[in-house]
């Protein structure tokens, strides 16, 4: 699922095109800049990259850029297999995680499942946590033991000494709420879709987001006028 990019190609001091490691020319007009040395190419018609201008105009100075093209999963070896494989390219399975093919499994970044308390949404989440959950349904299923996916998307990482934590999925959200101190980089922020929190994010705020987690898989919804409050005893379980 990683994607390599060997040349960077530039059309009036803007970009366009990506060439990636396997030949293959991708149009692109986004760049996220870094800091690091050794440019492979420029959006300028200097051998050396120094400027990126964004679509405001604005000129960022810079030795590097990473372009965000995504990624697509590499199973093209089964489009002859007979397993099925949705317009991405991604293997649609059941909430056993079993393909179209009875007694074919499959798991990872490379499937799109029934997220269960989504109302059995088929989505694609590319994170080890849940690769570890679909690995273990599927072989219960290859055993017979007749297992279902119903887990919470959850995911975390720690950087320079902050903790940063999210759980759901957030996709379609039409509001954030942001209870805590942005400035001092200790706060959670609920993803709402209409009335319903469907995933919170946090930055030094633990353990709110796996109290959410744990709440969202016993099936019982969060309302957003429940977190708008700020008071979020009855989530943690301190306070009256």
């Amino acid at each position: 699922m990683q994607t390599e990019v060997s040349e960077l190609r530039a059309q009036e001091g803007k970009l366009k095109e990506v060439v990636l490691k396997s030949s293959k020319v991708v149009r692109a007009d986004v760049c996220v800049v870094g800091i690091g040395a050794g440019p492979t190419c420029s959006p300028t018609h200097s051998p050396q990259l120094k400027e990126v201008v964004l679509k405001s105009s604005k000129v960022v100075r810079a030795d590097v850029c990473v372009v965000g093209i995504g990624a697509v999963p590499a199973t093209g070896f089964l489009r002859q297999s007979g397993i099925g494989l949705d317009s991405r390219g991604f293997i649609p399975v059941n909430k056993m995680m079993q393909t179209n093919v009875p007694g074919v499994f499959a798991a990872g970044d490379a499937v799109t499942f029934p997220l269960a308390w989504r109302n059995n949404r088929k989505v694609n989440i590319p994170h080890w946590q849940m690769a570890h959950v679909q690995g273990r349904v599927a072989a219960q299923n290859m055993l017979a033991q007749e297992a279902e996916i119903s887990t919470v998307p959850y995911l975390w990482t720690a950087m320079f000494g902050k903790s940063l934590r999210y759980a759901g999925y957030g996709e379609g959200f039409d509001d954030v709420i942001i209870q805590g101190d942005l400035e001092e980089l200790k706060f959670v922020a609920f993803y709402t879709k209409g009335d319903e929190v469907i995933a919170v994010a946090s930055m030094n705020y633990d353990p709110i987001v796996s109290k959410v987690a744990e709440v969202l898989a016993s099936g019982r919804a969060i309302r957003k006028r429940e977190v708008e409050t700020g008071d979020m005893s009855w989530l943690t379980g301190k306070g009256s």
